[in-house]
């Protein structure tokens, strides 16, 4: 097949395809076409030094979690092969995730952060290892992760060949660890550099038309999505969604969409009096079944001490409520690891006898704040997370703000939590309902 590459790459791209800079980080809003660009990027190059210097090297692809990259990087760089006309060229397995390159047996494979074992002793069984390509590099919120990764590419490159880590991401917030690294402190083996939507000729009309809205009635949204530029840890964390609230509002849940209802509760007060902390508190979110929209349907506050006679009642007294209004819908309850000092066998079993058969007891993953923030505002941006009847989380949500101290002594962003702000605990309640779709809810 004949093609002009300048044609399919477009504008922007020009210095990124030329450096041979051991790290390359593309800072970008949303429909930069970074991600594109990059796996044509290496599908071509892997083809070129075989072809032209007789060498092979060979590409892994990470991003924090493993399941997200058959419907990111993989159908990414399936695309790029299809684009190149060589598809005729390569074997892409329908189960499993690797690639190779028939006429040399170069592989790309690919790899989760999200198992740190998988990064140790990495070796391809033909060619040379030595490109890297990290997606959504925010997400790795700890350098000593990137460092593991950066460490466990060990092989010699034979010139013209060179080692090189490609970073995508999207500028969420200025605290993120790669931001002084890369950005602020940079060296000479590093190449950084920021695109945009308008460096993408190829956007459809209706969607720059979106960006344009944006740029009006979101401008701080539009900022980092649109422009690239850093969002910034101060004041409020959700600060587009406070400015609009109402925007997130549904009047009902279509039952037939629903998957199942999950309920996460924060223990917030302690047994006695001098472990008062701060509310307990339950949060119901119905997953529909796309695993795409959070309904936050309902909330309960427990203010004062849950001494464990009052324990049960509470509880379930909130689960019938809900199976009263949603008959017949699985129901999960997902708490905090400090809640086993009330999510005991004696309340399962008194949940078992009222009747109740279809609720599962089990302890939540408090996963990294960074990581749970970013969630929150991607779904609130998105209006996936939609509010019926929860007046006190949509208030949490509005009036959250960020540590500013402890943010920057450990060079993460940080939720305040030491109860100035209203209702802070129902937002742990709704982070612990859907954890255990997170993943999925992040693609």
């Amino acid at each position: 097949m004949n093609y002009y590459l300048q044609n399919i790459i477009g504008k922007g791209y020009a210095d990124f395809w030329r450096s041979e800079k051991l790290y390359r980080v593309n800072k970008g809003g949303r429909g930069s076409k970074k991600s594109r660009i990059t796996a044509l990027y290496f599908v071509y190059m892997i083809m070129y030094f075989y072809h032209v210097h007789n060498l092979k090297p060979c590409l892994l692809v990470c991003r924090k979690w493993f399941n997200a990259h058959r419907t990111s990087t993989r159908a990414c760089l399936i695309w790029a092969i299809n684009t190149l006309g060589v598809s005729h060229l390569w074997d892409i397995p329908k189960s499993g995730l690797s690639m190779t390159y028939n006429p040399s047996g170069q592989t790309i494979i690919f790899r989760g952060l999200d198992d740190p074992e998988n990064l140790t002793s990495i070796t391809v069984p033909i060619g040379t290892l030595c490109w890297v390509w990290l997606e959504e590099a925010y997400q790795i919120t700890n350098k000593e992760d990137f460092d593991k990764l950066d460490f466990s590419i060990r092989d010699q490159t034979p010139a013209p060949l060179f080692k090189s880590f490609v970073l995508l991401l999207n500028p969420w917030n200025s605290l993120w660890w790669g931001k002084e690294t890369f950005f602020d402190k940079p060296t000479a083996d590093m190449f950084t550099f920021t695109t945009t939507y308008l460096e993408n000729e190829f956007l459809e009309p209706d969607v720059i038309k979106k960006y344009l809205r944006l740029k009006h009635t979101d401008p701080r949204r539009y900022k980092v999505e649109g422009l690239g530029q850093w969002g910034h840890a101060a004041g409020l964390i959700y600060a587009s969604f406070a400015e609009n609230p109402k925007r997130n509002d549904i009047s009902e849940v279509d039952k037939k969409t629903i998957a199942y209802i999950s309920i996460g509760l924060d223990y917030g007060k302690g047994t006695t009096e001098d472990q008062k902390l701060g509310k307990n508190c339950m949060v119901a979110a119905a997953i529909d079944k796309k695993y795409r929209n959070v309904y936050a349907i309902k909330e309960t506050i427990f203010d004062g001490l849950l001494l464990p006679d009052k324990v049960t009642k509470w509880i379930t007294d909130f689960i019938v409520s809900i199976q009263s209004e949603y008959p017949g819908i699985r129901i999960e309850i997902q708490a905090e690891w400090a809640s086993s000092q009330i999510m005991n066998n004696n309340l399962i079993k008194a949940i078992d006898d009222l009747g109740i058969k279809n609720v599962e007891v089990q302890n939540a993953y408090k996963g990294s704040i960074v990581d749970r923030i970013d969630l929150g505002q991607l779904l609130l941006a998105d209006k996936r997370l939609l509010f019926l009847n929860t007046p006190c989380l949509k208030l949490a949500f509005q009036s959250a703000l960020w540590d500013k101290e402890k943010s920057k002594a450990k060079k993460i962003p940080i939720r305040l939590d030491n109860g100035t702000t209203p209702y802070y605990d129902l937002l742990d309640c709704i982070e612990y309902a859907i954890s255990k779709q997170q993943r999925v809810l992040m693609r």
